[in-house]
C-alpha cells in the first residue's frame, strides 16, 4: 500500500521512474476514506485541444462546506510539476473562511507564491491562478465542470 501523497515522485536520479512502485507492482486498487467531500468538488483541465492532450494546468478542489464556511479543503494543481502539486499553506488559508471570490484568489496566490516562469511557461502561472480559483468556485457551487460536455453546469 503507497499513501496516494507518497505515489508519484519528483525525478531526482532516476527521472524515467514516475511512481514509487517497484517493477513487480501494479496498482488493483484505490482506497478513498470514508468521510468525503461527494458533494463540494470540482476538477478543471486546461490543454490545448480537447481529446487526449497533456493539461497546461489542471486543478482539483474540494470542499466541505458548513453554511458558506469551508471546514476542510484539498486543493491540487497538475500539469505544473512533475507529480500533482498540493500546498498545506493554502488549504489551511482556505480552512474557516468564507466560500467567496477574495478566499479564493488568496489560496491561488498561496499556492503560487513559488511559480517562476521560463521562457515559453511564464503564461501557465497567471492561467493556474485564474483557473484555481474557478476550481473553487465551481467546487463551493456543488457544480463540477462536465467532462462530457465541456459545459458547466
Amino acid at each position: 500500500m503507497i499513501a496516494f501523497s507518497d505515489f508519484h515522485r519528483l525525478p531526482g536520479d532516476t527521472p524515467q521512474l514516475d511512481t514509487n512502485l517497484l517493477p513487480n507492482e501494479i496498482v488493483t486498487a484505490v482506497e478513498l476514506p470514508a468521510e468525503g467531500f461527494a458533494k463540494n468538488y470540482s476538477y478543471l483541465k486546461i490543454r490545448d485541444r480537447l481529446s487526449y492532450a497533456f493539461a497546461l494546468v489542471s486543478v482539483a478542489a474540494a470542499l466541505e462546506l458548513e453554511g458558506g464556511t469551508i471546514r476542510q479543503a484539498r486543493l491540487v494543481l497538475g500539469g505544473v510539476a512533475h507529480k500533482p502539486w498540493r500546498d498545506p499553506v493554502a488549504e489551511g488559508a482556505l480552512r474557516g473562511q468564507p466560500a467567496n471570490q477574495a478566499t479564493f484568489t488568496h489560496a491561488a496566490d498561496l499556492l503560487l507564491r513559488d511559480a517562476k516562469g521560463f521562457a515559453h511557461n511564464a503564461f501557465k502561472i497567471e492561467l493556474a491562478r485564474r483557473s484555481i480559483v474557478r476550481t473553487l468556485r465551481q467546487a463551493a457551487q456543488a457544480t463540477p465542470q462536465s467532462q462530457s460536455d465541456k459545459k458547466i453546469r
